[in-house]
């Protein structure tokens, strides 16, 4: 019985350690960690991918890919940034810090490996260092009572913002910091404290007696805004009158201007008026001289005509009275003549023919005289009564200038 017992005994402890052989030749990498890996023969790798592998007696450091680290003031910790303002007043700072390390390639991840030595806390004092070193060139540009109290914080916390994420000197360690968040506004110290509870003293002091002038403002205000009130009531009544007056005054003087233009646009619609008829009488006066002279013309023409017509009828009349008394003197000589040849004439009759006679020649003699001297008229009206006309007109003149002859020729 002894020996199956003892040859199962030797089995299993022959099967423990081959297991335990076994697991060591096998590694494990978990998701959040990457591991630096170096053979027996010497050389280092980095390992990404999570999981199992098999190598045998390797060296393995393990890194976490990412951290966070909290700056605080608490008593456990005691870590927060000391920063120091422009003024040299100091103050506590927490605040929140992520990296990453696991975005470098591999040879840089090898040269960090290689400084920290395995050690994930030295990665963590590199990434302190350089935020306490930010901290302070941020801190050194800004006022302590303008971050601590005033309105300048956000502006503080941007700039820290903007100086350590993604940091160049880290990243060329290959340390990514890629989160940063600020606890609260800094804690001051001491000092700080005081002065600036000595400032808020001022300040409060200040308030009261901005408060205590607002309030005599007020007052002031008050007061003289009910004075303003009388005096604007007053005024206002006066005003109003005033306004009324005025409106009126004004009203009378458009009234008067009104009438002013109308009285000128009269006046020049008449003159427009009279202008325009006396333009139409200057034409109709035209019109009517043009009319009067063609008239005047037409008149002259006429008397012309009608005294040439005149003048021939007149010189053809006194050519027949001419031939007229020719013949009759004619007539006379005969009858002188036939008196002389046949004797049969008394003295009396003798004489009578001899004055008849002279008084043929007196009469024609004086006519032809009259007739040479006379300029005849264009145009001669002889009419006369019972029908007469012009031929017992004439008549009678030339008897008239006869016995004007024989007058002469009796004295």
């Amino acid at each position: 019985m002894r020996k199956p017992v003892l040859y199962l005994v030797c089995t299993l402890g022959a099967l423990v350690a081959l297991c335990i052989g076994a697991a060591q030749f096998m590694h494990k990498l978990d998701n959040h960690n990457f591991a630096i890996v170096q053979s027996i023969g010497g050389d280092v790798v980095v390992r990404r991918q999570a999981g199992w592998w098999a190598q045998i007696c390797p060296t393995i450091w393990v890194y976490p890919k990412a951290g966070i680290y909290i700056c605080s003031n608490n008593a456990a910790e005691k870590d927060a940034l000391n920063i120091q303002f422009n003024n040299k007043s100091t103050a506590l700072m927490s605040c929140q810090i992520g990296y990453r390390i696991d975005t470098a390639d591999d040879d840089t991840i090898i040269k960090l490996h290689q400084q920290v030595e395995g050690d994930d806390e030295k990665i963590w004092k590199k990434v302190y260092t350089t935020l306490n070193t930010v901290a302070q060139c941020v801190s050194s540009q800004f006022d302590p009572s303008a971050v601590i109290g005033g309105d300048k914080f956000p502006d503080f916390v941007k700039a820290m913002h903007d100086a350590i994420l993604h940091n160049k000197d880290l990243l060329e360690q290959g340390i990514d910091v890629n989160s940063f968040t600020v606890d609260g506004r800094p804690d001051p110290d001491e000092n700080t404290k005081t002065q600036f509870a000595k400032q808020r003293e001022a300040d409060l002091q200040k308030r009261l007696a901005e408060a205590e002038k607002i309030k005599l403002e007020a007052e002031t205000l008050k007061t003289k805004a009910n004075y303003e009130r009388e005096i604007a009531e007053y005024k206002g009544k006066a005003d109003a009158e005033t306004a009324k007056l005025v409106t009126e005054a004004e009203r009378q003087a458009r009234l008067a201007n009104i009438e002013a233009q109308k009285k000128v646009d009269v006046e020049k619609l008449e003159k427009e008026q009279m202008l325009v008829k006396a333009q139409k009488e200057k034409e109709v006066a035209a019109i009517a001289v043009t009319r009067e002279k063609e008239v005047a013309e037409i008149e002259a023409e006429k008397e012309r005509a009608v005294a040439e017509i005149a003048k021939r009828t007149e010189a053809e009349r006194l050519e027949t009275v001419r031939l007229q008394a020719e013949q009759k003197v004619a007539a006379a000589q005969a009858k002188q003549k036939e008196i002389e040849l046949s004797g049969a004439i008394t003295e009396l009759q003798q004489m009578q023919l001899e004055y008849d006679y002279k008084k043929a020649a007196a009469k024609w003699e004086s006519i032809g005289k009259g007739l040479a001297g006379m300029s005849l008229p264009a145009m001669v009206s002889m009419g006369g009564a019972g029908g007469e006309g012009a031929a017992g007109g004439f008549g009678r003149l030339v008897d008239a200038i006869t016995l004007e002859k024989l007058r002469n020729l009796a004295k």
